[in-house]
């Protein structure tokens, strides 16, 4: 991403932050190969950034391009991660090509092209 980047989660059912940062990481991975030294260190921030969630709740990301990544619990900023590589893997889920959902990832991109 070459602006900054806000991406807003809004959970429908009660979700474990362990369970959600071990998924991440595994759709991370879909970008292409990860050092473990890596991993670790983003499965580390991703499990303090992600608390269990219930209905309602609400997790936002925000990334500056070049630097770090901030996560946000219901408006609250919980951990930011100085790796100015994660950032860019992390909203990949969501808006890369390589994302396991091409139509989410459609209508998410569509407001962004001119």
């Amino acid at each position: 991403a070459l602006h900054p980047l806000a991406l807003e989660l809004r959970y429908l059912r009660n979700l474990n932050g362990k369970s959600i940062a071990e998924r991440s990481l595994q759709e991370m991975r879909r970008s292409g190969p990860l050092e473990e030294a890596t991993e670790q260190r983003w499965l580390r921030a991703m499990q303090e950034a992600f608390p269990d969630v219930k209905n309602g709740d609400r997790l936002t990301g925000v990334h500056q391009p070049g630097a770090e990544t901030q996560f946000f619990f219901n408006g609250a900023l919980r951990t930011t991660v100085s790796d100015p590589t994660f950032g860019p893997v992390f909203f990949g889920i969501w808006l890369a090509p390589w994302t396991s959902e091409p139509r989410l990832r459609a209508e998410l991109v569509s407001d962004l092209t001119p």
